[in-house]
């Protein structure tokens, strides 16, 4: 009888020893959500320009902006945000994105590139 019980025993200590332990993996930590965290850099520019969807070039100056966000997931074109420190905001489409290092009035901007969901638009300063 003692020797059924020990055969019994092996397959169950195999089992538990393969079982998920109580301090399972966090799931808002998981590689899939990782790529979705926003990356924040500081950098420090003199102005952006962009090409907009109908082919027009702007020049904005950095002296005013304070953040810059990047959209991820637009296969056709860059969706951008820029915050300027009196509060103002600005949606912008573009083509192309050119951020601009050397030249006068440097400032540091912080650049996000983030999900839409991760949009400001709603909750601006």
């Amino acid at each position: 009888m003692k020797a059924s019980l020990l055969l019994l025993s092996v397959p169950l200590a195999t089992a538990l020893a393969f079982a998920p332990s109580g301090s399972q993996q966090d799931p808002r930590t998981t590689t899939a959500t990782k790529a979705k965290d926003p990356v924040v850099a500081i950098e420090s520019i003199s102005a952006i320009q962009y090409l907009d969807l109908q082919g027009t070039k702007t020049n904005v100056p950095a002296h005013s902006v304070v953040e810059v966000r990047l959209f991820q997931d637009f296969r056709n074109h860059i969706r951008v945000e820029l915050l300027y420190e009196n509060g103002d905001y600005s949606l912008i489409d573009a083509q192309a994105l050119h951020i601009l290092r050397n030249g006068g009035g440097k400032r540091d901007v912080k650049f996000v590139r983030t999900i839409p969901s991760g949009m400001r638009f709603p909750k601006l300063p």
